[in-house]
């Protein structure tokens, strides 16, 4: 499980191609389905495609900055191993006749729980400043893209268009969470069960778990949306 984090926001930076490529697919089988519906991509049409696009991947985004922010708060709530990876102090060695300080790739040695491990002390607050710095830059981008589009939608709506932002949303953050959540369950009973008296062997759950708390509520937003969109339909 090592490089657990590392992975977890691969899955989430990739979410915006994974995205793209099945918008194309739905609007081909969208658009196709009727024996060769033509498109009328005229401003108006880009328009409202370029703020549903844009709101989209801000909200996706935002979502890195969020779980940034939470996994420093939680390191102060529940111990550093709780969100970070530790690594060992390495042993002095001889220079010159004299023996350096023992000495830490990234960080500096530190005393944490007890033990000697290598750490920044200055992490947990820049995190903090710059996870809440880039949450609130992205949710700025995506609340003004979604008045421009409550704007343009006053003169003209694409219920479609609507229809492939819900559906694609769903399936994002379902396969978000549906990787967080395992992954924060597994990592989380280690941590409370398991732990290992090292704490640069623990492998922190911190991220998975703000993962899943922050995907989870978009996640059924999203299925309600989905849910009323095929209601509309059947009514009709």
């Amino acid at each position: 499980m090592g490089g657990i984090s590392g992975i977890l926001f691969f899955v989430l930076a990739g979410l915006g191609g994974l995205l793209f490529i099945g918008g194309i697919i739905y609007l081909v089988a969208y658009f196709t389905k009727d024996g060769g519906k033509k498109i009328n991509f005229n401003i108006n049409t880009l328009l409202h495609i370029y703020f549903y696009v844009i709101s989209l991947v801000s909200l996706a985004i935002s979502i890195i900055g969020l779980v940034i922010f939470m996994n420093a708060l939680m390191s102060y709530k529940f111990g550093v191993p709780f969100s970070y990876e530790l690594s060992e102090v390495n042993s002095p060695i001889e220079i010159g006749g004299g023996m350096t300080e023992p000495l830490c790739y990234q960080g500096n040695p530190m005393d944490i729980e007890g033990q000697k491990v290598c750490f920044d002390s200055e992490r947990q607050k820049s995190d903090i400043v710059n996870g809440l710095s880039f949450f609130v830059s992205m949710i700025i981008i995506y609340i003004l893209h979604r008045i421009g589009l409550h704007i343009v939608e006053k003169k003209e709506k694409f219920v479609w268009l609507k229809k492939i932002y819900n559906f694609l949303s769903l399936i994002g953050y379902s396969l978000v969470g549906i990787i967080s959540i395992p992954m924060a369950t597994y990592l989380l009973v280690n941590y409370i069960y398991f732990r290992p008296d090292n704490i640069v062997q623990i492998n922190p759950p911190s991220i998975p778990v703000a993962i899943s708390v922050i995907t989870i509520p978009i996640w059924i937003t999203f299925f309600i949306k989905t849910l009323k969109n095929q209601e509309n339909i059947k009514n009709k």
